[in-house]
């Protein structure tokens, strides 16, 4: 059971951390949200900002998953891809695109990563819609290995 109880609670967390930064970006103010988005990283997965900086995607992944339940891994790379979804938009609407753009790539890739990986069912509500990242994304450049999972994630039935 205190597995069970960590993931409540870690959702419930998400949930309240996200709510405060959709407010703060929504008032405008765009640093906050961001420095909430980082802040929230850390306390919720122990991940610095020198973590996030210098780990692939495939080791955070990594570190977000290890030896977790696959409900928890796949809520717990939600979790990533909402907070940096967050960040994403918080950076557009600062005026800085190429942050933002790196902050919704990865809110895709952790996004694709739990939609095909794990069990769609029970989706928690703020879980990044795909097609919404790919439209605010534009004309980035997206990798092989992002595009893999796309084509990995468009092949599921639906």
């Amino acid at each position: 059971m205190p597995r069970r109880d960590y993931l409540l609670s870690l959702m419930e967390q998400a949930i309240q951390v996200i709510l405060r930064i959709t407010l703060q970006r929504e008032s405008g103010q765009h640093a906050e949200a961001v420095n909430s988005v980082v802040d929230s990283i850390e306390k919720l997965f122990g991940l610095t900002v020198e973590d996030l900086a210098n780990l692939s995607a495939d080791q955070l992944y990594d570190q977000l998953t290890r030896e977790e339940s696959p409900e928890n891994a796949r809520n717990k790379c939600i979790i990533f891809a909402a907070l940096n979804y967050q960040a994403g938009l918080a950076y557009e609407a600062k005026g800085l695109p190429v942050l933002g753009q790196g902050a919704l790539h990865v809110a895709l890739v952790f996004t694709l990563r739990a939609l095909t990986n794990f069990s769609r069912s029970d989706l928690p509500s703020f879980t990044p819609d795909v097609e919404d990242i790919l439209r605010r994304t534009g004309t980035f450049p997206l990798p092989n290995s992002t595009l893999n999972l796309l084509a990995a994630y468009r092949s599921l039935p639906k």
